[in-house]
Parts: C-alpha cells; sequence; structure tokens
C-alpha cells in the first residue's frame, strides 16, 4: 500500500499541480526593487559629495543606504 505516495501511483486519480504568478507578489516585488534602487541612488550622491567636497562623514551614511539597497 503505498498511501503517502498517492499522487505519484498509477490508477488513482492524480491531482494537477498549476503554477500561477499571483499579483500581489508581483506588485511588493516591484516596490521592494523601486525602494533599493532609491537607496542605492542616495548612496551614490552621498559618495560623490563625500569624495568632491572631502567630507568622510557622509561615508557612514552612504553604507547604511547601500546595505539598505542590498
Amino acid at each position: 500500500n503505498c498511501s503517502y505516495f498517492k499522487h505519484f501511483t498509477p490508477g488513482q486519480s492524480s491531482e494537477i499541480f498549476e503554477v500561477t504568478t499571483q499579483k500581489e507578489y508581483s506588485i511588493s516585488a516591484a516596490a521592494i526593487a523601486i525602494f533599493s534602487i532609491g537607496f542605492a541612488i542616495i548612496g551614490t550622491i552621498c559618495v560623490l559629495l563625500s569624495f568632491r567636497k572631502k567630507r568622510d562623514y557622509l561615508l557612514k551614511p552612504a553604507s547604511m543606504f547601500y546595505t539598505f539597497a542590498g
């Protein structure tokens, strides 16, 4: 008796698995990607301002923004 593997035994009613993309997941993934790009842009601005005007204190927020973008 193979009741544990009933999806794989022949002769019984098999269940068809459908892979569908849920709309809520794709919207939240797009929002996370947009926030990630925004954090990367803010981090790049902090790095550029730090190198241009010799403001080393802007490197810590830049590293935080890059970490949030990851």
